[in-house]
């Protein structure tokens, strides 16, 4: 696994459910209504099928070849995989929840033959399996377990899962490089980030990398640009209107904190800008002098090629009828 800092990100992705009765994945049906996303089985051989068919790992990172080469060269921000381009990135399976009573195989045992997936594995206990449970935990096979006859269980599955599907994306984001992005890796932005996404029903996020910003989409596929800049970044961005001859007006309320232009498509001002925004920053909660802004923009937010997951959902609709 790489120990690069990843850049956030965060976007919708897939669970599969395993239990040979019927009636409780009826229930589940009921809690994780996405049939999109999440997928049900009664056959662990099916199941198993599946999650050999789109398990593709967590994407390795290696400074080396084409990707050193674009680095020494400056021509690019970022390391990786740039998930945007990925049409299949809302197929990957963060998390697999599995029934520990099973008349072919028990939970733990598919688990395990799974085991090298790169995904959250969750089980569930009924009136036995507490104590395999337990050792299964202490070996590493699993990851949660959950008592079904518990009566807070539906609360404590939508935790998990909620906190498997970010820990699958926070280890799928940009590498990012020449020191570009720092304040987007800084917890307190992380953290702001997710509160916006929840407030304003913000279904995915992705720090792009030649804009130094987060693009971020709601269910309805709308589009916003979050932008946040500390103290450096501040400075290089007035720096950066003085060095381009950009109106005086316009550095002086910057360096006064009175305005934050957005640039986008751009990271920073240039003179050729027909269409300047600029709004009154917030700052950051518990971080002097760093201050954020979150500004919608049109479709053409997304390169010809890229989806949002409001546009693939439509798309696999679709395919269902």
């Amino acid at each position: 696994m790489s120990s690069f800092v990843r850049q956030p990100m965060f976007h919708p992705v897939s669970v599969v459910f395993l239990d040979d009765s019927e009636d409780f994945l009826n229930g589940l049906q009921g809690l994780f209504r996405d049939r999109e996303l999440n997928r049900f089985f009664t056959k662990p051989q099916t199941a198993l099928e599946f999650m050999l068919s789109c398990d593709r790992g967590v994407p390795l990172t290696r400074i080396a070849g084409a990707d050193y080469s674009e680095v020494e060269k400056g021509c690019s921000n970022a390391l990786g995989r740039d998930a945007l381009n990925d049409d299949a990135r809302f197929e990957e399976v963060a998390a697999v929840v599995v029934d520990y009573e099973m008349p072919e195989i028990d939970g733990i045992q598919f688990l395990s033959s799974i085991n090298d997936a790169a995904c959250t594995k969750i089980l569930l206990t009924g009136a036995a399996g507490d104590r395999e449970a337990v050792d299964a935990f202490n070996a590493g096979l699993i990851d949660f377990y959950i008592r079904k006859g518990d009566a807070v269980m539906p609360q404590k599955l939508t935790n998990a899962l909620a906190d498997a599907k970010k820990k699958h994306c926070s280890l799928r984001g940009a590498i990012p490089v020449h020191d570009v992005g720092a304040s987007y890796r800084d917890s307190r932005v992380v953290r702001l980030l997710d509160e916006i996404a929840a407030r304003d029903s913000y279904v995915e996020y992705y720090w792009r990398p030649e804009q130094n910003s987060v693009l971020m989409f709601d269910a309805a596929g709308e589009a916003a640009v979050f932008v946040a800049w500390d103290e450096h970044d501040w400075t290089f961005q007035c720096d950066m209107v003085m060095d381009a001859g950009g109106p005086e007006s316009l550095h002086r309320e910057m360096t006064e904190r009175r305005t934050m232009p957005l640039f986008w498509p751009h990271q920073a001002y240039q003179a050729d800008l027909s269409d300047l925004r600029t709004v009154e920053p917030t700052p950051v909660p518990d971080w002097d002098g760093a201050f954020y802004s979150l500004t919608r923009v049109d479709g053409s937010a997304l390169e010809p090629g890229q989806i949002s997951f409001a546009q693939w959902r439509q798309m696999k609709r679709g395919e269902l009828r």
